[in-house]
């Protein structure tokens, strides 16, 4: 039965990715890109998050969704295979840091009360063919919290191991609504302590994130208050409010939606709101962990932000290295 399903899951994935190929070219070559400077190669990355989140949004399409999340990574690899070397494992658990926990403000007896994975925190190493550097990247991937993992983002880690240079570790931390937060930050500060466990200092350390990751990339800082030898942050998730202009300027283009914290469905919801309880009835709107732009900056490792030119996201994150660099961080912005 587990055979079946493979094959048909293997035999959707691929029909799907042949279609929005397709239909990519077909709309480039006759219509030309949805941003006139985009190329193609921009153009069919939107098209083909543009068909998951709207395979997401109907429950209908999950299967198709889940099939492309599942396998859409495995058919770049065998097109594009990888000659370098990977490790699987699993993180143990550590010793929570009572001075970092304490950091967590209204997180910290969640933190205290978090149970580790019974088998681990499922990670992977992926080294530079010329493994030579003193330093690593802790990659956190991006996917609203809701989806993602360490092998569908093995594409990214390798080739940031190949332009680094470095060493890249990934990690599959727990994902809402199953788990909300705090969830993610413990499985994060565990693969941090990880990462120290393998030898290296903090100023060895480059954490890396996306999207939501970009954000879980911040909170972790926020909670060691370790210096890193840097942030890089691609399109990092900096508030949970959509209320400034570029949401309503690039909502046609971007694929992310509104947030909407009240509708059950949404991400922001099934991460912070346990229980279906209603959100007024947390504090987090506001909370710097949850909403970096929000944040002490002091301190802050040197840090760089790269954002599309027409991203919904935009403005927030404009508005995030304004008020970094008000607090005299070193952050270089990149659009």
């Amino acid at each position: 039965m587990d055979s079946v399903r493979e094959i048909h899951m293997i035999a959707t994935a691929t029909f799907s990715l042949l279609s929005v190929v397709t239909w990519s070219i077909i709309r480039f070559t006759v219509w030309g890109p949805t941003i006139s400077v985009w190329t193609y190669r921009t153009q069919l990355s939107h098209d083909l998050l543009q068909f998951m989140a709207t395979c997401s949004a109907f429950p209908i399409l999950h299967q198709v969704n889940q099939a492309c999340l599942e396998y859409w990574p495995r058919l770049a690899q065998y097109i594009n295979p990888s000659r370098e070397p990977l490790t699987q494992f699993q993180i143990p658990q550590y010793q929570l840091t009572e001075a970092d926990v304490e950091r967590a403000g209204m997180w910290s007896n969640k933190l205290r009360a978090i149970s580790h994975p019974p088998l681990g925190i499922d990670a992977e190493c992926t080294s530079p063919i010329s493994d030579t550097s003193q330093y690593i990247v802790l990659y956190v991937h991006g996917g609203a919290y809701t989806m993602g993992s360490a092998r569908q983002y093995r594409g990214i880690h390798i080739q940031m191991a190949r332009a680094s240079q470095m060493r890249v570790l990934g990690f599959s931390y727990r994902l809402a609504p199953t788990h909300t937060y705090p969830v993610p930050l413990y499985d994060a500060y565990m693969a941090y302590k990880h990462v120290r466990h393998m030898g290296y200092a903090d100023t060895q350390i480059v954490v890396a994130g996306d999207s939501a990751g970009g954000n879980l990339a911040l909170a972790l800082w926020q909670l060691t208050r370790a210096t890193f030898h840097a942030l890089v942050l691609f399109s990092p998730r900096v508030d949970v409010v959509s209320f400034r202009q570029s949401w309503k300027t690039y909502n046609h283009i971007d694929i992310l939606q509104a947030y909407d914290i009240q509708d059950p469905v949404s991400p922001i919801h099934q991460l912070l709101v346990p229980n279906n309880k209603s959100l007024s009835d947390l504090d987090v709107l506001s909370d710097p962990f949850v909403a970096p732009i929000h944040a002490d900056f002091t301190g802050l490792p040197p840090t760089l932000v790269q954002m599309g030119g027409a991203e919904v996201m935009g403005d927030d994150i404009q508005e995030f290295t304004k008020r970094a660099r008000m607090q005299g961080a070193h952050i270089e912005l990149q659009v």
